[in-house]
């Protein structure tokens, strides 16, 4: 079986909980899992040391986390000879129109083009939206949003976002990790 290494950075903890879930997957399968958040002041270990690297990052604003994108640079050479994936979170993903769908792949375009590595596999997932632990400033700022861009929420699909959502689909992350693993 297989050493593998789960390399995530996540703000509000979907991502994690998405690596969590690949972690359980592939420790059934019988492999060994280490996971690392890159968001902590820990080092995070040499890629080289691994079979496989599986590399997660949530989009905030646009853009993937810094953490990831300095992990995958200062271990490119590794990453380049052995099995890997990169899993992007956010909520583009989860748009009904199109062009927000095609918003998750510019996504992944841009982080692709900051490091010098080219996962063989490639995830999209959705992420959460935790509204109750918004600040109440946050929290009056998405109230006042909903109402005033009702419509164009609702024609582009999007849930209240008063609420707590979770646009993860589990199946969909189930199926990516038989196919990660079926690459080792």
């Amino acid at each position: 079986m297989s050493a593998i290494l789960i390399a995530y950075a996540t703000s509000e903890g979907q991502t994690a909980k998405i690596c969590r879930a690949f972690e359980q997957q592939f420790e059934t399968a019988g492999h060994t899992v280490e996971l690392i958040d890159l968001e902590s002041r820990d080092a995070a270990p040499d890629a080289a040391q691994f079979d496989a690297v599986i590399v997660a990052a949530s989009v905030h604003a646009g853009k993937h986390q810094r953490s990831a994108v300095d992990f995958v640079n200062s271990n490119a050479d590794a990453l380049r000879s052995k099995p890997t994936a990169f899993v992007s979170v956010g909520l583009a993903i989860i748009a009904v129109e199109e062009s927000g769908r095609r918003r998750a792949d510019e996504q992944v375009e841009s982080f692709l083009n900051e490091v010098d590595w080219k996962p063989g596999l490639i995830a999209k997932l959705g992420g959460a939206f935790r509204y109750s632990e918004f600040s109440g400033i946050r929290r009056w700022v998405f109230k006042v949003s909903q109402r005033l861009f009702k419509k164009d929420l609702d024609r582009q699909g999007w849930p209240d976002l008063t609420v707590d959502n979770e646009f993860t689909d589990w199946d969909q992350l189930r199926r990516f990790g038989e196919e990660f693993s079926a690459k080792l």
